[in-house]
């Protein structure tokens, strides 16, 4: 048995603290939110993991708390859950109480996961020896009402990478005693980090579904939420995506060869694909009342400033025009009132601006 810590309490970080427990492992859940953890508390520390994966049932977490430095007293592995756009606010918490030896997963990464820690966690003269790893993207497809978690689907496969490199099979060595889909990548963390499939799949369609969501209708996220020209928009951005990424010299799948590889939907494009694939039909889309409620969307404020704006910039270093994603990036500053350019992950905030492309792409 190993012991394990989550951050973060929401849908993944839930469901994998359950799934953990289930598997036999100690496991510790950790939020700042005092609301995410009450659910859980109220109902004796249990979870109560239900749907489509292998092993189901209440799942009594060994430790529920907001201590951050006793939620990681002792683990091996910390798996991060929180969103993307926050990772740099856990980095800062943990420079202060990670022990030397431990590993951080970002799960996921999104795109300069590691590379935004990392400098975080030297800025702030973290004296810990910490392997940092990004996860391509979470485990599951999921919900959690309270203290039960709907599992709608399970990945086959999910590319790691982490830095230093050479310290990496550590992290093989604990992740696939638990999970064998978490698998090293094949370009380290340009692979993890350019495989984003979250900025294509949320930012566009929450933006052109907004009205929608403010009227009040119930629909299927990634079903209903994706028409034909809403997903023939994504495939722009996806085109975008793998021209950045042949920039730096990897060679990417199509998110509809990612669909295929992950859920085992096929389609000949991207519309066909997500219809059908089984593993995102009942994903509700959310609900806003009131122009205000859309500030709050993860899909947004997480995806566009750790996805669609570190794309953009690398587009720029490496020459690469991003029309689309850029027309996203400049919609969401607009609708959401704010510059995820200058607060998201540009090329300063990665420590990639005074690069060379030859260094970045050797990174």
């Amino acid at each position: 048995m190993r012991k394990f810590a989550v951050i973060g309490a929401g849908n993944a970080g839930s469901t994998l603290a359950a799934h953990l427990k289930l598997l036999g492992q100690e496991v510790s859940i950790y939020d700042v939110v005092e609301s995410q953890l009450a659910p859980i508390i109220k109902n004796d520390n249990t979870v109560n993991l239900t749907g489509n994966i292998e092993v189901s049932g209440p799942a009594k977490i060994d430790l529920v708390t907001m201590d951050l430095a006793e939620a990681i007293a002792g683990a091996e592995l910390i798996i991060c859950t929180t969103p993307a756009h926050v990772h740099k606010f856990v980095a800062k918490d943990l420079a202060g109480c990670a022990q030397s030896g431990q590993i951080l997963m970002l799960n996921p990464g999104r795109t300069g996961g590691v590379l935004e820690v990392r400098k975080v966690l030297q800025e702030q003269n973290c004296q810990a020896d910490i392997l940092v790893v990004e996860s391509q993207s979470i485990l599951y497809a999921c919900r959690r009402e309270e203290a039960t978690i709907k599992v709608f689907g399970v990945k086959n496969r999910i590319p790691c990478a982490g830095q230093p490199e050479a310290e990496i099979n550590r992290f093989f060595e604990i992740i696939q005693t638990v999970f064998p889909q978490f698998v090293p990548a094949e370009h380290g963390i340009w692979t993890t980090s350019l495989d984003n499939i979250g900025m294509l799949f949320h930012p566009t369609p929450t933006i052109m579904n907004l009205g929608r969501m403010e009227s009040g209708l119930v629909f299927d996220y990634y079903i209903d939420g994706f028409s034909p020209t809403i997903a023939h928009m994504v495939e722009k951005l996806d085109a975008e995506r793998l021209q950045v990424a042949a920039a730096i010299g990897i060679k990417l799948p199509t998110v509809v060869e990612w669909l295929e590889t992950n859920y085992n939907a096929v389609g000949d494009d991207l519309y066909q694909a997500l219809q059908n694939n089984d593993s995102y039909r009942g994903i509700r889309a959310p609900v806003l009342k009131g122009r205000e409620a859309k500030l709050g969307l993860r899909y947004v404020i997480e995806d566009v400033p750790s996805g669609l704006v570190p794309f953009s910039e690398l587009g720029k270093k490496f020459g690469v025009p991003t029309p689309a994603m850029d027309t996203i990036i400049n919609l969401a500053n607009i609708l959401f009132e704010t510059d995820f350019r200058a607060k998201g992950r540009n090329l300063a905030q990665l420590g990639l601006d005074t690069m060379t492309v030859e260094d970045i792409r050797k990174l």
